[in-house]
């Protein structure tokens, strides 16, 4: 699958709409410690985007860092999305805003960036306070893999809903291969990935080929 950032949302969107025949790849959906040095950050991304599948990158409103990595990502279609500031996003000319607060603020930042832009929302809480997000104008919901809580409402997602999820903050690799299993679209390394070079493309390298579903 070809991925080209300019067409992020469509991308998302579409994933919806395949039978469960042909489902897509579990992709990587990468997000840099805070504080972090960006010239880390461009080598972490460059070395795991040349040994894997990175679909996204997900960055605070830092403008001096993502003058440095956002060129870098969007050279290689990774889509590049900025965490909770759409007027940031829409400034920088960024493909989309990552929501970790409400439902209400993902809402407002679709309302901000339009539909050509990718929204995506962190939930947790309830399987009711997921449904009802779900039924935003969101491109993916994601779940915290650092909690059990947030392990079931993954789990009991993918089989029941269109909106393409991510699995975030998993405490280690098993926790990428259970979020993969269960059929998440996207998956975030664990925080390994940022120690080295060597552990971004280790990571990276492992959780593609285990994302692999075209021969499953």
């Amino acid at each position: 699958m070809t991925f080209v950032a300019t067409t992020y949302p469509e991308l998302i969107r579409t994933m919806s709409n395949i039978p469960a025949d042909d489902v897509p790849n579990c992709r990587l959906f990468l997000m840099p410690p805070s504080g972090m040095a960006a010239d880390t950050i461009a080598e972490r991304l460059t070395v795991a985007a040349d040994a894997g599948d990175v679909a996204c990158l997900v960055l605070p409103a830092d403008k001096a860092l993502t003058d440095k990595v956002m060129p870098i990502a969007q050279q290689r279609d990774i889509a590049v999305l900025i965490a909770d500031d759409s007027r940031f996003a829409a400034y920088e000319k960024a493909d989309g805003v990552h929501t970790t607060t409400s439902i209400e603020d993902a809402v407002a930042a679709r309302k901000t960036l339009g539909h050509s832009a990718s929204v995506g929302f962190v939930a947790s809480g309830s399987r009711h306070a997921a449904m009802d997000a779900g039924e935003t104008a969101i491109d993916y919901i994601a779940f915290d893999l650092s909690s059990p809580a947030g392990v079931d409402l993954l789990t009991w997602w993918t089989p029941l809903f269109e909106v393409p999820c991510v699995g975030l903050n998993p405490g280690d690799e098993a926790a990428c291969l259970q979020a993969i299993a269960a059929g998440a679209e996207f998956v975030m390394p664990p925080a390994d990935m940022w120690n080295s070079a060597e552990e971004a493309a280790k990571l990276a390298g492992s959780l593609t080929a285990a994302g692999d579903r075209s021969t499953a």
